[in-house]
């Protein structure tokens, strides 16, 4: 008995050096720079065969961003696109052209109000036509405030 103890004992012992060359072999296969690229030594190795998986699985793929419907994409779709695009850019140039229609049209409407109350209010009423024009001022103001703070915004993005 004490010798097939003694062969089970020495096969556990191969069985288990085995697993660990095997093991050791692994860890120095993941361990490998991927496509040229070093991973800093200080890394730790948990985290670094993360990133190597992740960077096979991208260069699998064809490299990062890849998506296998660009490679359906032909010439025809391309020259869609850019009509599709030329379009969006046609209406949002009419887009725009209506919209300074309405800019004009509201500040030709705020000069007829504006004269408005001078003609009728000055002879009638002076000191409700200074309140009424200090609260047209502090209005316009807020609004033009805001409109160039948009613009401001706008234009920095």
């Amino acid at each position: 008995m004490t010798s097939n103890k003694k062969k089970r004992s020495q096969k556990e012992d191969e069985n288990n050096k085995s697993l660990i060359s095997k093991k050791d072999q692994h860890k120095k296969n993941d361990l490998e720079p991927v496509d040229g690229f070093d991973f800093p030594e200080d890394m730790p190795p948990e985290i670094r065969k993360t990133m190597q998986r992740a960077m096979m699985v991208t260069s699998s793929r064809g490299g990062p961003g890849h998506h296998p419907i660009f490679e359906k994409f032909t010439e025809g779709h391309v020259d869609k696109y850019l009509d599709y695009i030329q379009r969006d850019d046609d209406n949002e140039f009419s887009l725009k052209k209506s919209n300074r229609w309405f800019h004009l049209f509201y500040t030709a409407l705020a000069l007829c109000f504006f004269s408005f109350l001078i003609v009728y209010l000055l002879p009638k009423d002076r000191a409700l036509l200074n309140d009424l024009l200090k609260l047209l001022v502090a209005f316009s103001g807020g609004i033009g405030s805001g409109y160039g703070l948009k613009t401001f915004i706008d234009r920095k993005k």
